[in-house]
């Protein structure tokens, strides 16, 4: 958010600060009562301090938002950062401290701990009592999802709090329903409008019970109820705060692609909170297209492309338009529109020796997604025009594997992850790119309420209509009929799991691909065991079409001819499989050396 850089200089300032000072001031300021009287005082004191609770917790683009989303065998990556759980590398020894940190926690729990003494009326005290709570609820759930158990804290702690600072964990049940008390809280107490545009108000909290209670309500039906209290509570919860969301009939962006790739978000209603970033203005903008034209940390794997739906609205086991994978070309046919705004489909063309320029091939096929892709993009050049362009340079071929590289961007698997592609001002600078970041949007509240309401065994042809067809007629795919779900729909499914509820989450996938859902759903549903496949890349019908020994060297030798493209970048050799204590990060070892009561998650020594 653009007016959040400037506020949080403001806190700062209030807080005895002269300069504006990094993200890290306000975990290591020294905050004395005599400062606390001061700055806690009036509506605008707390409006002020807020600004750095945003700055320090919704931050959007920054840190690979795709990071979350290796899991499933759906992506390849070059970095091992994030993905650790795949190789097992992860022990409490080596687990950094600064996992089990309630930083955050604490400068929520500053100002809360303040509104009673302020001069504030007793509306405004109710109203940023609950923009308290709503942060530190999205605080509290970044630590539940790690770590389970945790200790709640309802006020900052002192040096002297001994019976607190050296407790056990509270167990998960505690946290969670506080958690949700304090949602329910700031819901009905934070004013409708917020502090201003872009800011929390009641939506927000909705999209947030919603993201909240499907999560915690599906794991303890996966995992086992806590505390002998299953997750029913949670789900009608997420229900019943999405509920509200749909009612009020907030559309979606007709673009996709709009969603990730636009300059400003402001006035979007389905877009509920977003960051702002400013482009030509190092540290107040983000990286992402030049990460993803230079860097290259994530891409896509054959299993991501197959587990996108056909434009008929079946999946390629039983799809009549799909047209096989014998070539690239005719994988990516007739295919959900999300698929060509997360991968970057196939094309070819001949470039100028300082690639300044190109033209088309003579092969008809070679174009075919150029053309495409210009009539979706409606002939904006800056979004997802192909051929891609990196500064100056056009690239030549997608896909352009990493083993017979001929110029520019380059793929191990032949997929490549190119959501966050875009030719807009800053696009290949580090750090100065200003397009806006969603945090909370219609498109997740609208998957979120699709699975929520199956788990509570409600989902129906109207609840459909109301949430994946919504979606659906976005992404040029048929509707979802529920009664034609049967057993042998899709005959790639995962058998563990219900026919319609796979299609749920399947949806879920597309929608939320690249955003960093996907480590978490697999977490909450229990199917860690994904993790154990081997994925891999393109097909290659022919070695000989390519003439390269690194080529034949990086196939997966697990098949026959046609071979693909082996994925093996973060994989060990040979793949310890998954570990059912990885579902929660084992507590720091330096943590549990200064608590001996607190208790390690299970499996961890």
């Amino acid at each position: 958010m653009k007016k959040i850089y400037l506020s949080a200089c403001l806190a700062a300032f209030l807080l005895g600060g002269t300069s504006c000072l990094n993200d890290e001031f306000l975990d290591k300021y020294p905050i004395d009562k005599e400062t606390e009287n001061t700055v806690f005082t009036t509506y605008d004191n707390f409006k002020m301090y807020a600004w750095g609770l945003y700055n320090k917790t919704l931050i959007a683009y920054q840190n690979y938002p795709q990071a979350g989303d290796i899991s499933d065998m759906l992506y390849d990556s070059n970095d091992a950062r994030g993905i650790a759980w795949v190789n097992n590398r992860m022990s409490p020894s080596n687990v950094s401290a600064d996992t089990w940190t309630f930083d955050f926690i604490r400068q929520v729990n500053l100002m809360l701990d303040n509104i009673d003494n302020s001069q504030m009326t007793e509306k405004d005290k109710a109203h940023w009592r609950g923009v308290g709570y709503f942060f530190r609820a999205h605080g509290y759930f970044e630590l539940l999802k790690k770590f389970g158990d945790l200790p709640w804290l309802e006020h900052v702690v002192g040096t002297d709090d001994v019976d607190i600072l050296y407790a056990k964990q509270d167990s998960r049940e505690v946290v969670a329903n506080h958690m949700l008390e304090n949602l329910l809280y700031a819901e009905e107490n934070i004013k409708a409008q917020g502090d201003g545009d872009n800011t929390v108000n009641p939506n927000v909290v909705r999209a947030l019970i919603s993201r909240f209670g499907l999560y915690e309500g599906t794991w303890r039906k996966y995992h086992g109820s806590v505390d002998n209290i299953d997750g029913s509570k949670y789900l009608e919860a997420s229900v019943k705060a999405s509920q509200k969301l749909i009612d009020q009939n907030l559309g979606l962006m007709a673009d996709y692609d709009d969603v990730f790739n636009s300059l400003s978000l402001k006035g979007q209603s389905s877009i509920l909170l977003y960051r702002e970033y400013q482009e030509n203005e190092k540290g107040k903008g983000h990286d992402l297209t030049q990460r993803t034209t230079g860097e290259r940390l994530y891409e896509g794997s054959k299993k991501l492309v197959e587990h996108y739906l056909c434009s008929d609205g079946k999946p390629i086991s039983t799809s009549a338009v799909y047209d096989g994978d014998n070539t690239v070309y005719d994988e990516f046919r007739n295919r959900d529109l999300r698929l060509y705004y997360t991968i970057c489909p196939p094309y070819k063309v001949t470039v100028s020796t300082d690639l300044s320029h190109w033209e088309y091939t003579d092969e008809a096929v070679e174009r075919e997604y150029i053309d495409m892709m210009g009539k979706l993009t409606k002939n904006n050049q800056e979004r997802k025009m192909l051929p891609l362009k990196k500064t100056t340079s056009y690239i030549a071929n997608i896909p352009n594997l990493t083993a017979v590289k001929v110029s520019g961007v380059d793929t191990q698997t032949g997929y490549f992850m190119y959501k966050y592609y875009n030719a807009l001002p800053g696009a290949d600078k580090g750090e100065v790119q200003g397009t806006d970041g969603p945090i909370f949007r219609m498109g997740e509240v609208l998957v979120n309420h699709a699975e929520a309401m199956f788990e509570l065994g409600r989902f129906d042809q109207a609840v459909a209509d109301a949430t994946i067809n919504k979606l659906r007629a976005r992404a040029g795919v048929a509707a979802m009929t529920v009664d034609a779900i049967g057993s042998d729909f899709d005959t790639l499914r995962d058998k563990d799991v219900a026919p319609v509820l796979w299609e749920i989450r399947r949806e879920r996938c597309s929608e939320l691909m690249g955003s960093g859902f996907r480590f978490d759903d697999i977490k909450r549903w229990k199917k860690g065991e994904y993790l154990n496949e081997q994925p891999v890349g393109v097909k290659i019908n022919n070695i000989g079409d390519y003439n390269s020994e690194a080529l034949a060297k990086s196939l997966y030798k697990g098949t026959d001819m046609p071979r693909y493209v082996n994925c093996v970048t973060y994989i060990e050799k040979p793949n310890p499989g998954w570990e059912d204590k990885c579902y929660l990060y084992p507590i720091p070892l330096k943590q549990t050396v200064l608590n001996e009561n607190l208790v390690q998650n299970p499996g961890w020594k």
